[in-house]
């Protein structure tokens, strides 16, 4: 079937050939049509199925140009979404004359808005809330409203907009159409449909399953710790040409924002902290390819229509099932392939089952790529560029044609100078030792790697100390960074890091340990100055090599055992717990003796007040008494004077 036998109008269908759209898609086959005869429509499809054209191609039909105001308004739940949607509408109308559209949305100023209702649009796609403010306002004229369309209507229930879309309602004229478009029906819309619309038509595109075959699906099982080189490395071996990362907070993109800026790639943070202005230039970055990775919340999985994303990475995994078909429906669209990577950690093995049941396909876990897989990808692509540009028949360049040295030695040396020139010097993560690949692919491990461990155990080391730890904020890859790029150290020299509550301790390669001494002896770490020195170990010992607890028995000859050890010390305290408690009651019963001794009848009376010690909290219970020669109560609590209430 094509555009053309849906009763579309030439003008439309010209713009449809100039867009590139052959053959419709079948929400559109089944709601053109019947919103052409004016029925209000119930449309159930996924999202990348096409429902923006199947509910604005009918809306511009009906709208008549001569007519200076709005005659269409789309409501949907999101700032991207309305703009996205309205750039749709635009290409749509190119051949319509005189029909224009404008997007509503908050967080931003109402002067160009203003400005366009009052130069009379006929098509308006806004959010309820802003929408609101100009029909209340005036500004916003309902008086030829005839279509109204909820786009995302499922999106918006969660979101909270039931009561604004039931306000807009009510301001909208009763003879109206209504098209609900929606990716799930839940009670709440069978409840929304059946109090704006009247005997609906329901359209519902059947699917086995939820995603897009044409998506490839994968699972990395890695670290928190671990995820920005694990996407620093995808995105090395070229598989993130342009990519989506989704987390689940704000705080969590920028870390990642950062992370990827200073390891001085092109990307950028999308979410709702954001002014609108800046959004939307961020969006416009992506979209012409300035940027190759942009990070964002939930906000973008709904709403952006980019084409030629080839990669969604969800580097935390979504709590809703739904929330996570909507991520990876930003690619694989319009008939492409597209690839879909998602990070887990031991304690989401659960929710990763529930999505994988809820969308049908089990997605097989991969191997973290290592260093040594990153490098010989790194080397192949370079070679596949140079063969590209070769074919090209490029001459020889005049600087080159007077050295008198063989073709190959200066082929080579280029070659390598390319090679370290575009290439990010990579980071060890535990994944990279051989316990934990092991663990990913289920092999028997070869050697386990110590527990405990933060980063990676070397055989022969020494331990630096650092005034510096988990008070102020200080993570393994701090450290390593530090290390790594101020310290000069050299890749695989820097062993186990574990940072304790105000110190830290780093083992490193005997033999770096000077330098890094000497050039890390006062630096800055998270915004403070700490400074890094061999460790001494226990006050009154010569420094020499820490004796981990467990080696103790081994290396000493004690009969060392780490239960017996922690009874010893438990039953110090204890011990310690019962004489101060001991002494404390003895204090406190001279204290009464000396009272009842030496006090006068009112000082009595007043210590008569306590009835005995509180078992759960160490005071004393409160107890009232009736004064019977006046009448009323007193409350006693601990050393307060009595009070009349």
């Amino acid at each position: 079937m094509s555009f053309a036998e849906l009763g579309i109008c030439p003008e439309i269908l010209e713009a449809i050939e100039v867009l590139g759209f052959e053959t419709p898609s079948p929400i559109q086959q089944q709601a053109i049509p019947a919103a052409l005869e004016g029925r209000d429509i119930v449309g159930l499809s996924h999202t990348g199925s096409g429902k923006t054209l199947a509910f604005s191609i009918p809306a511009l039909e009906n709208i008549d140009p001569a007519v200076r105001g709005v005659q269409v308004l789309c409501l949907a739940p999101t700032r991207e979404l309305a703009v996205q949607i309205c750039r749709e509408v635009d290409k749509l109308a190119l051949f319509l004359d005189g029909v224009s559209a404008v997007p509503i949305y908050g967080g931003t100023s109402f002067g160009p808005q203003l400005a366009a209702l009052q130069r009379g649009v006929q098509f308006v796609v806004g959010t309820p809330g802003r929408v609101i403010d100009l029909m209340e306002q005036g500004e916003l004229k309902t008086d030829n409203i005839s279509t109204l369309i909820l786009d995302e209507a499922d999106e918006m229930l969660d979101m909270g907009f039931q009561d604004d879309i039931d306000r807009v309602v009510a301001l909208l004229p009763v003879n109206r159409q209504t098209l609900f478009f929606s990716a799930t029906m839940s009670p709440a819309i069978r409840a929304l449909i059946n109090r704006l619309s009247e005997n609906p038509q329901e359209i519902s595109i059947e699917r086995p399953v939820l995603t897009v075959p044409t998506c490839e699906q994968s699972v990395y099982e890695v670290v928190f710790s671990s995820r920005i080189e694990v996407l620093s490395r995808l995105i090395e071996m070229g598989r993130m040409k342009r990519g989506l990362v989704f987390a689940n907070t704000k705080r969590v993109v920028d870390d990642v924002v950062d992370g990827l800026l200073a390891r001085g790639y092109s990307v950028d943070r999308l979410h709702g902290d954001m002014p609108q202005t800046l959004r939307e230039r961020v969006m416009d970055s992506f979209r012409k390819g300035n940027l190759n990775v942009l990070v964002a919340t939930d906000i973008a999985a709904r709403g952006l229509d980019i084409d030629d994303v080839d990669i969604v990475v969800n580097f935390e995994l979504p709590r809703d099932p739904e929330d996570y078909v909507h991520r990876i429906g930003r690619t694989a669209r319009a008939g492409r392939k597209g690839k879909a990577v998602t990070f887990i950690g031991r304690r989401d093995f659960s929710l990763l089952g529930r999505i994988e049941r809820f969308i049908g396909v089990r997605m097989p876990r991969e191997k973290v790529m290592t260093a040594t897989q990153v490098e010989q990808a790194r080397r192949e692509a370079l070679v596949d560029d140079i063969i590209e540009k070769a074919s090209q028949a490029t001459e020889l360049p005049d600087e080159l044609k007077d050295i008198d040295m063989p073709a190959e030695q200066i082929m080579a040396a280029m070659f390598e100078l390319l090679v370290n020139k575009g290439s990010c010097e990579l980071q060890a993560i535990p994944e990279d030792r051989p316990g934990r690949r092991s663990a990913q692919t289920g092999e028997e491990p070869t050697a386990m790697a110590e527990k405990g461990s933060d980063w990676g155990s070397l055989q022969n080391s020494t331990t630096l100390f650092m005034n510096g730890g988990k008070l102020i904020g200080i993570r393994p890859k701090d450290i390593a960074g530090l290390f790594y790029n101020e310290g000069g150290a050299p890749k695989g020299s820097v062993g186990d890091i574990k940072i304790f509550l105000k110190h830290s301790l780093i083992e490193v390669s005997p033999e770096i340990a000077p330098q890094l001494c000497e050039r890390l002896s006062t630096c800055n770490i998270c915004g403070y100055e700490v400074n890094v020195r061999v460790d001494k170990g226990i006050p009154g010992q010569d420094a020499g090599p820490r004796i981990n607890v467990r080696d103790r028995r081994t290396n000493t000859g004690d009969n060392f055992s780490g239960r017996d050890e922690y009874r010893r010390e438990r039953g110090e305290r204890e011990e310690r717990s019962s004489r101060f408690e001991r002494g404390g009651n003895r204090e406190r019963g001279n204290r009464f003796d000396r009272a009842e001794k030496f006090g006068k009848a009112p000082r009595r009376e007043k210590f008569d007040r306590y009835e005995g010690r509180d078992s759960r909290d160490g005071g004393f219970r409160q107890r009232e008494r009736r004064d019977k020669s006046e009448g009323f109560y007193t409350k006693f609590a601990g050393s307060k004077k009595p009070r009349r209430k």
